[in-house]
């Protein structure tokens, strides 16, 4: 969104779509969270053809219906397509309801502020043949209203009642990796520095519930074995204020080493060839000791690994998909897919 930078912060959160009656998109615009309604155009309706695209909200109601169903590059295109032409038409409206905040407004906030954040309500409509953005109330919206997440949703995964739990307005926010429904951060808990990784919708989500699983399998696996699993241990729950439902997860904060935070990161050229045969040997040992865990890696791939200031590599994100060029997809999620991640992360560091 670099035509745009001059305007505001922007980044887009998620979408609703594949309804050829409406669909809307929600963004993070200076700090605040902007959600705009599209609802087919009467003639589009009257027609019954989604690809009659007289008015703009028709057409896009089109491209964020295609971007339900892409793969990750063609979703973000078509999100950031459609996210021009809303900023396009609604910049000045944005920047008077959600102008820039200082920054020591946006350090120190507390993760349910920053996951939950009040959400402005607008409407996209052609209007005497001129497209207009509007405030409408969140009655007025293409889709439900937010509530908060059920914590007595009935899912398999247990948790350990040994594990702390802390609310979601104890985890104080240091650094933001990942924003939007699911957010990945640096965070304080009393004096405590971890990494925490929350999601919305609480465990709906299924990315959720599958890290929480297998991370709590690894905690028991390297306990049952007194060895060390070269991942991140898991060092807390994290519940939703109010509802009291688990929506996320604490974990170590791997300090970075000289080389670089990612493996993605790392100089390979500058790396020398006994280190990176080392990390090589130690990322195909440690996709060995999750598979004795019954764990799956899942997202195999250069920037899952994080490298420590004693230069070890660690394995990170357990909670499922595919990276083209990492894992075929028909071997996502499998103990083929992750040997298959391990090759190829051995031939990124030249030593295959």
């Amino acid at each position: 969104m670099g035509d745009y930078e001059e305007c505001g912060e922007f980044q887009a959160v998620c979408i609703n779509a594949g309804d050829d009656e409406g669909a809307d998109i929600t963004f993070e615009y200076n700090g605040k969270r902007i959600t705009v309604s599209l609802f087919a155009s009467s003639s589009c309706q009257a027609s019954g053809n989604s690809q009659h695209e007289n008015y703009i909200e028709d057409r896009l109601i089109r491209l964020l219906n295609q971007a339900v169903t892409a793969d990750d590059e063609d979703y973000d295109e078509l999100v950031d397509e459609a996210s021009d032409v809303i900023l396009g038409l609604g910049k000045i409206l944005f920047s008077q309801v959600a102008p820039p905040l200082p920054v020591s407004i946006l350090s120190d906030q507390d993760l349910h502020s920053h996951l939950y954040p009040k959400t402005l309500n607008f409407r996209l409509e052609t209007v005497d043949n001129k497209a207009v953005i509007f405030p409408i109330s969140p009655d007025d919206t293409i889709s439900l209203p937010d509530t908060a997440p059920d914590p007595d949703l009935e899912t398999d995964f247990q948790a350990d009642s040994i594990i702390p739990q802390y609310s979601s307005r104890e985890v104080i926010i240091q650094r933001v990796f990942a924003s939007g429904n699911n957010t990945v951060s640096k965070v304080q808990v009393g004096s405590q520095t971890m990494l925490c990784k929350a999601h919305r919708a609480g465990l709906q989500d299924p990315n959720l519930k599958q890290e929480l699983v297998s991370v709590q399998k690894i905690r028991e696996a390297g306990i049952n074995s007194r060895a060390q699993i070269r991942v991140p241990s898991l060092q807390g729950y994290v519940r939703h204020a109010d509802s009291g439902a688990i929506i996320g997860l604490l974990r170590d904060f791997i300090l970075s080493g000289v080389y670089g935070g990612t493996l993605r990161d790392v100089d390979v050229s500058a790396v020398p060839k006994e280190m990176r045969r080392k990390w090589a040997n130690q990322i195909r040992e440690t996709v060995d000791e999750l598979h004795e865990a019954g764990v799956v890696w899942g997202d195999g791939k250069a920037s899952n690994v994080v490298m420590d200031q004693s230069d070890n590599a660690w394995l990170i994100d357990f909670a499922g998909g595919w990276s083209k060029g990492w894992v075929d997809e028909e071997l996502a999620g499998s103990k083929e897919g992750d040997k298959q991640a391990v090759r190829k992360i051995s031939e990124f560091l030249s030593v295959a």
